[in-house]
């Protein structure tokens, strides 16, 4: 066909459909300039997360974007799977660079840095999402071969270290040249990635090179945190806080500081900081997890410092702190034993606390449980003969079936108190005395306070021996 003709058709055909479409072209026409630049050109004051993430955990529809805050990491984005190429996305306003976690919940979480890059693409598994690792994106790539440098020194000084105990004249140089290229390293840093300079003087500790009368226990309490001016308010947004606080109460507890030389040595650094700040609860968050996490004597101490720092302010940690205070306390010789309030078998309500005045053994028990119910004629018999001294018991049942509970309670004659949620090994009762196993007992005092744990037996009767006499 002539060049004339096809012109003159299509130009027939198009003059057809717009009459026959004109309505739909026209809207179509309004809208289409805005998606284009959507698509093609992202909004200046945004940053897009792409996450592309196998292995996604089963029964899971979104993944998470949050916030962290140390000892609670808060939510600040949630996305579903984008239709086309199962990727995860998420938008975050522009701002300066700072770390956000990511993850199908707030258990071992990626890190990713955002603000200023226009669009940053994260590759995941969803099974080990901490490992995972970001594309087209200088600044998480700085902030990666960071941590691996880290690494490498960390490496470098413990065979370092080793070496200098077996041979101290042949490697003293090795340990002052290890912290030269250490401080060479940050200062490599610190005009070309700020927030990851920041990371790094808090995750590489000074070296410490033995001297007569210097213990390393002396050298790290003053100058652990030497690299780091924690004044600078760019570690507001510096998460890697809460991480260095953290190790540096479990070297301090690895090196042997004493619980009072332990509490002394963090208020130090801990009193450099401005309380109420982001970096303060950071710091403190790190060192209540770690005294949480190597069962330290200080735990409650720091934890309440915590508390009630930030009570005004929770994110949703002060009560979780509260309830595990609670828990801890129930295995401390003097501590205070946590309030059990429950249902009892005759349809009413009882609470620890309205036993107070007598000397009372918290039983936990259940129906269905062998060691318990032969452990029963004991306890009886050491009831019976010192109830009228100001004995009580308080039996806690793990029990699910009312009736099988009241009829053991009958078979058996142990007719003192009894409580129980019926919720079995899902009992809140338990799981607010870290209960694991039946049968186990506390003995409390007068004030309801803990005399002693797990007493069953001759035991049981010998320390209430002790307490009535004969």
């Amino acid at each position: 066909m002539p060049k004339r003709g096809v012109a003159k058709h299509l130009s027939f055909a198009l003059s057809f459909l717009l009459k026959r479409n004109m309505k739909n072209i026209l809207l179509l026409l309004l809208l289409l300039p805005a998606g284009l630049y959507a698509f093609q050109k992202p909004a200046a004051d945004k940053v897009t997360l792409i996450c592309r993430v196998v292995n996604v955990p089963a029964n899971t529809d979104s993944l998470n974007l949050y916030d962290l805050g140390g000892l609670v990491n808060t939510i600040v984005g949630r996305a579903a799977r984008r239709d086309g190429d199962s990727a995860f996305v998420f938008v975050v306003p522009r701002s300066q660079p700072k770390y956000y976690g990511i993850g199908f919940s707030d258990v071992a979480l990626g890190r990713v840095v955002l603000g200023e890059e226009p669009e940053v693409t994260l590759w995941g598994n969803g099974q080990v999402m901490d490992k995972a690792r970001t594309a087209n994106s200088p600044a998480n790539k700085g902030y990666e071969g960071m941590l691996k440098r880290v690494e490498s020194f960390n490496e470098e000084g413990l065979a370092a270290r080793t070496a200098f105990a077996n041979d101290q004249k042949a490697n003293d140089s090795r340990l002052k040249k290890l912290e030269a290229d250490k401080l060479s390293f940050l200062d490599s840093l610190k005009k070309a990635n700020p927030l990851v300079w920041r990371s790094a003087t808090l995750l590489l500790s000074p070296e410490f090179t033995p001297k007569p009368g210097t213990t390393e226990l002396d050298f790290l309490s003053k100058e652990y945190f030497r690299n780091a001016k924690l004044s600078d308010k760019g570690y507001e947004l510096c998460p890697d806080v809460y991480t260095a606080f953290d190790n540096y109460t479990r070297k301090l507890v690895n090196l042997g500081a004493n619980p009072d030389q332990l509490q002394q040595m963090v208020d130090a650094q801990l009193a450099k900081l401005t309380p109420g700040s982001a970096t303060h609860r950071l710091a403190l968050g790190g060192v209540v997890n770690a005294t949480k996490s190597t069962s330290h004597p200080k735990y409650t101490t720091f934890a309440n410092v915590y508390i009630n720092q930030y009570r005004s302010n929770s994110k949703g940690e002060i009560g979780r702190l509260e309830y595990d205070i609670k828990r801890s306390s129930t295995s401390t010789p003097g501590a205070e034993a946590p309030d059990l309030v429950g249902a009892t078998p005759e349809g009413g309500t009882l609470s620890l606390k309205e036993l107070r005045g007598q000397y009372v053994l918290v039983d936990f028990w259940a129906s269905w449980c062998g060691p318990c119910r032969r452990e029963n004629p004991n306890v009886k018999a050491n009831y019976e003969k010192y109830h009228a001294k100001g004995f009580e018991i308080l039996g806690v049942s793990l029990d699910r079936d009312q009736t099988a509970w009241v009829n053991a309670i009958k078979q058996d004659g142990i007719h003192w108190k009894h409580i129980s949620d019926l919720k079995g090994w899902q009992s809140e009762h338990a799981k607010l005395y870290s209960v694991n196993s039946i049968p186990q007992t506390l003995l409390l005092d007068r004030e309801g306070k803990i005399i002693v744990r797990n007493l069953r037996g001759e035991q049981l009767g010998q320390k209430l021996k002790e307490i009535f006499g004969e």
